[in-house]
């Protein structure tokens, strides 16, 4: 009888074994029974292994000024009511290959409850830094200067004061950026100096109402700043590190709606404390305090960065945000037309409290009330008006494609607002100047912003380009208090600034003019 069961060939390999029953007690050899190496190794045994084992580099994350994102961001500061819509072009962005937009450039991905904390993070931190600064530059610290120091001597201090404290920014910023870059702490990198630099900028804020001498108020304020531009900088990387493509635009809008909010309320802050700037400015203090609250606590926290690779800082890593190699006419005139535009804007708005409150002259200053709260209903006018032109613009966009028609009519609208105050020296000048002011110089900024993210000459350099595009404007600002205080020492009445500004904005024009053939010989 034939045995039709299968016989195994033992010339054949021997066949694997089934798969064992769940529950059964079946051992895998070499895997269930393997040893614990921590307590099977002596001590010897295990130095060796780490002595021969194989040792991966950690990854380097990426440098701010290298990611033009994060210049995006600061960038976004000077346009409270809305930044350019060109897109900015980032070549490590994740849609532009296969990689996942939700993940960050830090390879993490937050879940909807972080992203959520990330827009009112970000939108609470803008919110509470743009009220204080609002109230101390507008209104708070102008006033203090005023009553040191009277008219023209507040005036010149106030230039003195804002003039430092700009530079000392400045340089703070150029060092901080690439020394955070550097940072590896458990708390990451940003954080630490968001920490340090909310600490330091709120002990000066403080101090800011015990000074009682225009030197001692420019020496608070200058180390103040130095505060503010770590707080800011630390911001502005962390915004453009931690938020993945796929949610940049929305956690951006409610930057910008905090931005605005809190420039009103911080206007309208300082006509509340018109009788008592001390507490005024303690209350901005305890303002940057809850910015910076906000900023570590609510925003999702920066992971480890203990075992990243860190690289030697070069001199490199401290110009890149002074110049780009081989930079273009038409970029050079574009970074020039920024600082002119930045300047004469610094010179119509920095000084408006003494415009304003010695309107009939030096000797018949308005009352500190009364002052006040023309300064508050024309900043308001100013921020509707930037609305308005916010959506103007985009209207012309839509029709003709054409940024460079937007800054040619903003120039002009800029100059027709510098020279309306400068013919009928009134209220009613003032408050014109204002709202075509406030419409004028947004839609420059608008479409300054579109022009050099569009005219940017090497796409893998964007984010340099930018940084130098941004070092335009903070040297502007320098350039008009300087301009302001040069006016106020020499000129006998306080409508002469305008005259500067109309200048700076004609200058501007200029550039732009040159700019704007450049890039149509160019296309």
């Amino acid at each position: 009888m034939n045995d039709q069961s299968p016989q195994q060939n033992p010339n054949e390999p021997e066949r694997p074994a089934p798969r064992p029953f769940p529950n059964s007690d079946y051992v895998r050899p070499g895997i269930d029974d393997r040893p614990d190496l921590d307590k099977a190794l002596t001590d010897e045994d295990k130095a060796a292994v780490a002595r021969l084992a194989v040792r991966q580099k950690p990854k380097t994350p990426p440098a701010a000024a290298d990611q033009p994102e994060v210049q995006a961001a600061a960038m976004g500061v000077t346009a409270p009511v809305g930044g350019a819509d060109e897109p900015v072009p980032d070549l490590e962005s994740a849609f532009l290959d296969m990689r996942d937009p939700m993940v960050d450039a830090n390879g993490d991905r937050p879940t909807k409850t972080q992203i959520l904390r990330m827009k009112i993070g970000f939108a609470g931190t803008a919110f509470f830094l743009a009220l204080a600064l609002a109230a101390l530059n507008i209104t708070l610290v102008p006033q203090e200067l005023d009553a040191l120091s009277g008219p023209v001597g507040g005036a010149i201090g106030l230039a003195w004061v804002l003039g430092v404290g700009i530079v000392c920014s400045f340089v703070a910023t150029i060092f901080f950026l690439p020394l955070s870059d550097h940072t590896r702490t458990p708390f990451g990198r940003r954080a630490p100096w968001f920490a340090g630099g909310t600490i330091l900028s709120v002990i000066f804020a403080f101090a800011l109402s015990a000074c009682h001498a225009p030197a001692a108020v420019g020496i608070v304020w200058a180390i103040m700043q130095i505060g503010i531009a770590a707080t800011l900088c630390s911001l502005h990387a962390s915004l453009g590190e931690r938020v993945p493509d796929k949610f940049r635009d929305a956690v951006g809008r409610w930057r910008t709606v905090g931005l605005l909010a809190g420039l009103v309320c911080g206007i309208w802050l300082g006509v509340l404390m018109a009788h008592n700037p001390a507490e005024g400015m303690d209350l901005c203090a305890i303002g940057l305090l809850i910015a910076g609250i906000v900023g570590l606590f609510v925003i999702p926290r920066e992971s480890s960065t203990v075992y990243s690779r860190a690289r030697p800082m070069t001199n490199d890593d401290l110009l890149v945000t002074l110049r780009v190699p081989h930079p273009t006419r038409t970029w050079r005139m574009i970074c020039l037309t920024r600082l002119f535009a930045s300047a004469g804007a610094v010179l119509a708005i920095a000084f408006i409290w003494f415009v304003v409150r010695y309107l009939h002259g030096a000797g018949e200053g308005l009352d500190v009330r009364a002052t006040m709260i023309m300064v508050a209903l024309m900043g308001l006018l100013a921020c509707a008006m930037a609305l308005l032109s916010e959506g103007v613009t985009d209207l012309i966009r839509s029709s003709t494609d054409n940024d460079q028609l937007v800054l040619m009519v903003g120039v002009v609208l800029s100059i027709v607002a510098a020279v309306v105050p400068l013919v009928s020296y009134t209220a009613a000048g003032l408050y014109v100047f204002a709202g075509v002011g406030g419409f004028a110089v947004h839609m420059v900024d608008d479409a300054l912003q579109a022009l050099a993210v569009s005219s940017v000459p090497q796409i893998d350099r964007t984010a340099g380009y930018l940084a130098v595009f941004n070092s335009s404007a903070t040297l502007g600002r320098l350039l008009g208090v300087a301009a302001g205080g040069f006016v106020f020492a020499f000129a006998a009445t306080f409508s002469s600034v305008f005259l500067w500004a109309a200048v700076a904005f004609a200058l501007a024009g200029v550039c732009a003019a040159v700019a704007i053939v450049s890039l149509r010989k160019q296309g």
